[in-house]
């Protein structure tokens, strides 16, 4: 599941997204992309997202309109399903939007195809970058070009149920724990709770949730930058072997409860009271509107002694300009609004994932509920600790890896159900992404 602020869509809220109608906002105008002599422009933005984060927009644009009298703005949005193929038409009919919300795992994509920007001209002009991490911006950077600004950002988090934790007398997992410590701790969880409760939710299925981690502590990766799986049958198998322990030892969920939860925020064990922790990218976000219980959050477990550091700044969604737009100064303009002003900053919140500057961070903190306040915090923690680091971002993912994904899940899933040994599975995911990525 992915909302936050994601390279993969890690936030796209869980994947809890609707369909919102364009909506013209006070800055809003009846045609876009064009520029006045007279120091004017008329821009076009196009996003896609849930109602919050559509209504957020909205009102920080009427802000960015009235700071801005000059430039006018109209608006085009839609949930993600769809959205990169009407993109695709406006890209081929040269009408598409001047600032345009792209994916981090489609940058590559788009600007080999030569349709975005390189910004590196207006910075320290129209974009103001202070206090943005290195790291985070190598997700919009292409060839050591930025053609993305980062809008978001965030380490891989554990969620847990704070409330059920209290009750039951036992002390939340600690921020520097291990994949051995989880066992330990899932182990005792259960055995605590009782009740057909388990102390943690299958992790098995999830690859940026929590495989990627693991393979990052032993220096490799999802996908290598051509393209390919950047890990061997040995690694995939000492996962789902893990995992394979954890469901005997009763410690993390059995085969029915992931089944049932499979892309489904709503149906996560974790608010279905079958878990007291869960993994998955973005819950942080997704999730505590969906329960009353208080819920808090810790890193994924690090690797043993001697690891590389698994964890790393994933930027959200970036925010681009078309490489054609004739007013992409002042599209560069509005995208710098929304990476430095304060009223932008206040305004849109953690709708787009938390904000990816301590600047921000301590703006968008005054008005945050106290689980949310929980998970900036917890993301500072991955922050400082992949800076310590010097942790990179992973490199971008290759078409097919949304099929190589499920066949993670599923072929976990199998091994949890008992229709194939671990060894079977292995070799079934690997033919399976061999193909995929061919």
């Amino acid at each position: 599941m992915s909302t936050t602020v994601s390279r993969r869509g890690l936030i796209r809220m869980g994947g809890a997204l609707v369909t919102a109608a364009s909506l013209p906002t006070a800055a809003a105008c009846a045609r876009g992309g064009t520029g006045s002599g007279n120091g004017g422009a008329a821009l076009r933005m196009k996003w896609w997202g849930g109602d919050a984060r559509t209504k957020a927009y909205q009102a920080a644009l009427d802000i960015y309109g009235q700071k801005h009298k000059s430039v006018t703005i109209k608006t085009e949005s839609s949930g993600y399903d769809g959205y990169f193929d009407k993109l695709d038409a406006d890209l081929a009919s040269g009408q598409a939007a001047d600032v345009i919300q792209m994916d981090t795992a489609l940058v590559n994509e788009y600007t080999g195809r030569g349709v975005l920007r390189a910004l590196d001209g207006y910075l320290g002009n129209q974009l103001d970058l202070t206090g943005f991490p290195d790291a985070l911006l190598e997700a919009g950077r292409i060839g050591g070009k930025l053609y993305g600004v980062p809008s978001g950002t965030g380490g891989v988090l554990v969620t847990y149920d704070a409330t059920v934790l209290s009750h039951a007398g036992v002390a939340p997992p600690r921020a520097d724990w291990t994949w051995t410590d989880l066992t330990t701790y899932a182990t005792k969880l259960t055995k605590t709770l009782g009740h057909n409760m388990y102390g943690v939710s299958d992790g098995g299925g999830d690859d940026v949730g929590a495989f990627e981690i693991f393979l990052r502590q032993r220096r490799k990766e999802l996908f290598t930058a051509s393209g390919k799986l950047g890990y061997a049958a040995a690694d995939l198998a000492e996962w789902l072997t893990y995992w394979d322990g954890m469901r005997k030892r009763h410690a993390a969920a059995p085969g029915e409860i992931t089944s049932a939860a499979h892309n489904d925020s709503a149906k996560n064990p974790l608010i279905t009271g079958h878990v007291a922790m869960t993994f998955g990218s973005g819950l942080e976000i997704s999730l505590p509107p969906l329960t009353s219980h208080d819920l808090d959050f810790v890193p994924v477990p690090g690797g043993p002694a001697g690891s590389a550091e698994g964890q790393y700044l994933s930027a959200g969604v970036l925010l681009s300009v078309y490489d054609r737009s004739v007013a992409a100064a002042e599209a560069a303009g509005v995208i710098g609004f929304f990476a430095a002003d304060d009223d932008a900053i206040r305004t849109m919140g953690i709708t787009r994932g938390i904000p990816p500057t301590e600047k921000a961070r301590a703006i968008a903190a005054t008005q945050l509920k106290p689980a949310q306040q929980r998970a900036l915090a917890a993301t500072d923690v991955v922050a400082k600790r992949v800076a310590a680091a010097h942790a990179a971002p992973p490199p971008s993912p290759p078409s097919g890896a949304s099929q190589v994904k499920e066949m993670l899940f599923q072929n976990n899933l199998a091994v949890a159900f008992g229709r194939k040994t671990v060894a079977a599975a292995v070799e079934s995911f690997l033919a399976g992404a061999d193909s995929a990525l061919a």
